[in-house]
């Protein structure tokens, strides 16, 4: 392992998913390293459906802007894998990326044997080498997003985590997390340990109800509108809103200023982000962020042009299920143009979506694009497709 480049193919090449649901691998490969879950600050833990990855870097901007030396973990990158393990907004140098994988795979070598042939996964690697990183970094408090549920991700073995957030609850990775609002909901609370305070989002109130029953404290919600949005697009008010909350039950001392410093100084792409005039990228990847970005694509001042959605989603993100709601309103056109998915993921099947809905297909992103005529064409969908979009037409 040479360069950046091997670590980052070395970890793409470990597998996906591992044959039980433990933390077995995890625990393993950690006590390997030394235990440096141990050696971390205290944690802001962030899940949910949807805005996690907003919140999470809100609240990391906030925090620096405090005077906290920060960490954030976040997923998935858009232009550089660096950019899932930051500290104080800043993406893990290619030199320390590269040694701190090195030591994983030296571990590694010691823990596929002890455990073949379950051995540990690409996102448990990867957490694992995130832990090692920022336990050497003497951090003042780190922000780490959730990959998916909560209850059994790698990240959930944190002793000293602070803050659960949980942002959103809606219907994704039914496969891993179940069918139902109430299945999906114990699996965002199991990031919930002794001694957190919990701060959710606008929750669906069978949610609630879940997540009340595993804390002993009170919910916390934000307040909207207190502070100027830290990234655009109007679902981001409710982010900020959470974001805030989560920060100030962190600690309570940090005040209205510092608050509005780091949400000013917020930067996060591919969520609601205008690439030039008229073309606009959002990662809106399954049902529940289409709604969100529709609702902001219905108010000033979107409200009255016409928009070309252009999506590239992955098989199991029930992306379909807002399409009527979609194309009630006579401005709006949906193409579905194919997409490669990630580590082997089926996208969408766009000929029998279209031919079940009232949607254009384009045998590419580009094509769809070229024959755009709307007010605004928006690229949504997967996040790691609009990830490609933008390299290309930024």
């Amino acid at each position: 392992m040479k360069s950046v480049e091997d670590a980052i193919n070395f970890i793409h090449s470990r597998p996906k998913g591992g044959q039980k649901e433990s933390f077995a691998r995890m625990y393993a490969l950690l006590s390997a390293l030394g235990n440096p879950q141990n050696q971390l600050p205290p944690a802001i833990h962030v899940t949910g459906t949807n805005g996690k990855g907003s919140v999470s870097t809100m609240a990391s901007f906030i925090l620096k802007a405090a005077g906290y030396r920060t960490g954030l973990f976040i997923s998935p990158f858009i232009v550089d894998f660096r950019e899932r393990i930051q500290i104080d907004n800043q993406l893990i140098s290619a030199e320390d990326l590269l040694a701190v994988t090195r030591q994983a795979a030296n571990a590694l070598e010691v823990v596929d044997q002890q455990l073949a042939p379950d051995i540990p996964t690409e996102f448990e690697v990867l957490t694992a080498i995130m832990f090692t990183y920022f336990s050497h970094q003497q951090l003042d408090a780190i922000v780490i997003e959730v990959g998916i549920g909560g209850l059994l991700d790698s990240t959930n073995v944190m002793p000293n985590s602070r803050v659960a957030i949980i942002t959103s609850i809606g219907l994704d990775h039914q496969n891993l997390l179940g069918n139902t609002i109430v299945s999906i909901a114990k699996q965002k609370a199991g990031i919930i340990h002794d001694n957190m305070a919990v701060v959710i989002g606008d929750l669906p109130k069978q949610a609630r109800q879940v997540i009340a029953e595993q804390t002993n404290s009170s919910l916390i919600q934000g307040e909207l509108n207190t502070f100027k949005q830290g990234l655009p697009g109007n679902y981001q008010i409710q982010n900020t809103a959470t974001a805030v909350a989560g920060v100030r039950a962190f600690d309570a001392n940090i005040t209205d200023e510092q608050i509005q410093q780091g949400l000013d100084n917020t930067k996060l792409p591919a969520r609601f982000e205008m690439l030039k005039p008229g073309v606009l990228i959002d990662g809106a990847h399954n049902a529940q962020g289409l709604k969100k970005l529709f609702e902001t694509l219905n108010v000033p001042p979107y409200q009255k042009q016409t928009v070309t959605l252009i999506i590239g989603s992955l098989m199991d993100k029930n992306v379909t299920d807002e399409f009527k709601h979609i194309l009630s309103d006579q401005r709006f056109n949906i193409v579905l143009v194919p997409f490669a998915g990630p580590n082997g993921r089926h996208s969408l099947d766009i000929l029998k979506t279209a031919a079940n809905y009232r949607v254009s297909t384009a045998e590419s992103w580009r094509e769809a694009y070229q024959e755009s005529n709307a007010d605004l064409t928006v690229f949504t969908g997967s996040l790691y497709f609009v990830s490609e979009i933008r390299g290309e037409l930024l």
